[in-house]
């Protein structure tokens, strides 16, 4: 019996994937008055968004946020937010697929299994955020978590599928 080996790409991916969730779970052990951002911190880095911003409305949780009703500023701070809550678990489920997907017998298996972790994952950090003070968790946020990982698995997926069709046109074996 061969003993299995991660590859270097799989343990990187798999690193970033430790340091998303690590990362993830420091921030849900702060307060939101510890993360939230001043006016001056949101105008600095994130005021390239305002043109962007002043002209859409987010239906989120069965509330309307959009700038005209919640200001500008703190309707930035609500967008960077929930764009944080996806591009995290998009990089976490990138990175737990990349790493992990050869340990199944197909990519449905690898996604049967991996995509309900990150979703238990999501779960896991909305329940230690109920546990920290002054935090609120939501059901919509691990909704979101849950979409941002799928397209992170998806992405992953539809690049090798690609991968793969140019390879097999230049008569290569081997996966980039």
């Amino acid at each position: 019996m061969q003993k299995f080996k991660f590859s270097k790409r799989e343990k990187l991916s798999l690193v970033l994937a430790l340091i998303i969730f690590i990362t993830l779970f420091i921030s849900s052990s702060m307060t939101y008055h510890e993360q939230k951002m001043s006016s001056s911190t949101i105008k600095t880095y994130f005021g390239f968004l305002d043109p962007l911003l002043s002209h859409i409305s987010i239906n989120y949780g069965g509330q309307i946020h959009s700038a005209s009703k919640d200001g500008l500023t703190n309707f930035t701070q609500f967008f960077v937010r929930k764009l944080a809550h996806f591009s995290s678990y998009f990089l976490l489920g990138l990175g737990l697929f990349a790493g992990l997907k050869r340990l199944f017998l197909n990519k449905v298996y690898a996604f049967i299994f991996i995509w309900p972790i990150t979703i238990s994952l999501a779960v896991f950090d909305e329940y230690h955020q109920y546990l920290t003070g002054d935090r609120t968790p939501s059901v919509h946020d691990v909704v979101l978590d849950s979409i941002g990982a799928l397209c992170g698995i998806l992405l992953f997926l539809i690049y090798r599928l690609f991968i793969e069709k140019i390879c097999e046109k230049k008569g290569n074996k081997k996966l980039i």
